[in-house]
């Protein structure tokens, strides 16, 4: 494969990645996504004027619930987004009104959201979004003046806000490529590599939301790609600037991207063949730069003596104290509520796989990561560095929910679309596989858009339980469209991913077995010069081998012509005179 059509291709996979989170888009219900209401409202209250409140003061506009009245998320006599007002997805198990029981209001009754109010005295619900930095939400709200979305109906204005959320998630693929080709994949290996984000559905789903989540994952992907840049080459102001930017411009989505400061530290420290005085520069300077472009979080700890402060205070249940915590209880919840939602949990963490299948798929990855990291080679170092922010990110997050657990009797704040900031670190799964060759990736290949295809199918029997599998009339009814385009939304889904596996098992008949190891071209250079001409040494030592030979039997046959005949010869014993 040529380094165009590499390119090409590579943009060719974005593209269909994007169309594919675009269909998740135009059929979730709308303000499905997690604190979906909430991320609407602060972009619209930036849109209004409103500005950024300090954390907990600002306060849900009374026509965001009305909007969640007339879109079934809540119950129509419900005054704010907690729990006992969501209707829940089919599959939820849980004892709530059911949102397939919920009359939507019609497409042409759909009220207009804009302009929103910072705290409105009729408010009953925080808004707990300002305790994160702004930039996401000040994004959207150019794009509501720019596309002069004030006058648009809540549907039409939180699928706009959807795929402003898509457009920031596209460096995600490239990312996952370029990450796995600086870990050593050929160029047909480092596109498999691009198929993982279809293998997890909860990732397309949160990415077709309107969540500041989408920043965090694109911003997130720049960054572990700048840092295998740094793991795969010598130390240089390009790599210490590109780590520490990509760094702080990620810092100014969630206070999880903080988790990315570890690997920045090791992939400095640990430089193979750098002095030390020059690792100890970098790790600085490039941290320095990220804290400085980030400074966010420093301001926070300046004003409020805390990295992130809390948007919201949860009350404890009468009577419950630090005494009645029972770790057992604590840990299994979270870990159910983490590994269920990692591939599934749409929703407001409603609807989840079925056990044996969300179990399946996360032992599934653990094996495939450690694995990966077995078989890694000369990477094994960088690639070991990039995957440390999850070790980080899951103690940060147990940490946390166990505090808070002590004191509100509530479990909550471990999902694992939080690792997705992280995501294009697993690009290096390839490694796993490749030895495998065409036959491994195109089981890659299957799986991948097998589980996704799953993942849509089960996400729409969710929302819309009905009919053969889904209730297309129920689906047209909810997403404001005609029934042909809800058909056309799924046809879009099918043909995409029959061109997917198209070019996948086109890919696959261009992938070594082995593999191609690449690192840095500025490390490595040496080295490829040296193989070549260890070769075209070994060649010239063939062909003067060869020569010799030749000489050496052309020297024999003189010789025996120069032989005396048996009839002439000395007899052995005697002299000859």
């Amino acid at each position: 494969m040529t380094r165009s059509s590499f390119v090409r291709s590579s943009a060719l996979l974005t593209l269909l990645v994007v169309i594919v989170q675009t269909v998740w888009a135009l059929t979730i219900p709308a303000f499905r996504g997690p604190d979906e209401p909430h991320h609407v409202n602060s972009i619209l209250r930036i849109a209004s004027g409103g500005g950024w409140p300090e954390p907990g003061d600002a306060m849900l506009d009374p026509k965001i619930i009305e909007a969640g009245q007339q879109s079934g998320m809540i119950v129509p006599d419900g005054e704010d987004f907690t729990r006992q007002n969501r209707t829940q997805l089919h599959f939820s198990g849980a004892s709530q009104a059911n949102f397939v029981d919920m009359e939507v209001a019609d497409r042409e009754d759909r009220i207009v959201l804009f302009p929103v109010e910072a705290a409105s005295p009729e408010s009953a619900e925080i808004d707990q979004m300002t305790q994160h930095p702004p930039v996401y939400y000040a994004g959207g709200a150019l794009i509501v003046q720019a596309f002069d979305l004030e006058d648009a109906p809540w549907d039409r204005l939180v699928q706009v806000l959807r795929l402003y959320g898509i457009f920031l998630t596209i460096p995600l693929v490239p990312s996952i490529i370029y990450t796995a080709r600086r870990l050593g994949a050929s160029r047909p290996w480092a596109l498999a590599a691009g198929f993982l984000p279809l293998a997890v559905p909860q990732l397309l789903a949160t990415s077709a939301s309107v969540t500041n989540d989408t920043l965090a994952i694109g911003l997130g992907a720049l960054t572990v790609a700048a840092l295998a840049k740094a793991g795969t080459e010598r130390i240089s102001w390009k790599t210490v600037f590109l780590v520490g930017g990509s760094l702080g411009a990620a810092l100014w989505t969630k206070g999880l991207l903080l988790a990315l400061g570890l690997p920045l530290i090791l992939v400095f420290m640990l430089a193979k063949n750098e002095p030390l005085k020059k690792r100890i520069i970098a790790t600085l300077a490039s941290g320095t730069l990220a804290l400085a472009i980030g400074w966010w979080w420093v301001l926070n700890i300046f004003r409020y003596g805390v990295i992130q402060p809390a948007g919201f205070h949860r009350d404890p249940p009468v009577g419950w104290s630090a005494d009645s915590a029972d770790f057992g209880n604590f840990f299994s919840t979270a870990y159910r509520t983490f590994t269920n939602s990692f591939f599934s949990s749409f929703g407001w963490l409603e609807s989840d796989f079925p056990a044996i299948i969300g179990q399946g798929l996360i032992i599934l990855l653990i094996v495939l990561v450690v694995l990966s990291v077995v078989r890694a080679g000369n990477t094994r170092q960088t690639y070991v560095i990039l995957l440390s922010p999850f070790v980080g990110l899951l103690l940060l997050l147990y940490v946390q929910a166990w505090s808070n657990y002590l004191s509100t009797a509530a479990v909550a704040g471990v999902q694992g679309r939080y690792l997705y900031p992280c995501f294009a670190v697993l690009g290096g799964i390839f490694l796993a596989i490749r030895r495998y060759g065409t036959r491994g990736y195109r089981i890659l290949v299957g799986a991948t858009l097998t589980i996704g295809a799953f993942g849509y199918l089960w996400m729409l029997r969710s929302a819309y339980p009905g009919g053969v599998w889904a209730n297309m009339e129920r689906f047209a009814e909810v997403v404001g469209l005609p029934q042909f385009g809800v058909w056309l939304i799924v046809l879009v889904y099918v043909l995409v991913i029959a061109a997917i596996a198209m070019v996948g098992f086109r890919w696959a008949e261009l992938a070594p077995a082995a593999g191609h190891q690449v690192t840095s071209p500025k490390r490595n250079d040496w080295l490829g010069r040296w193989q070549v001409a260890r070769s075209r040494s070994r060649e010239a030592r063939h062909e003067h081998a060869g020569d010799d030979t030749s000489r050496r039997g052309r020297a024999v046959r003189e010789r025996g012509n120069a032989l005396p005949s048996p009839k002439s010869s000395t007899p052995r014993g005697s002299s000859a005179e």
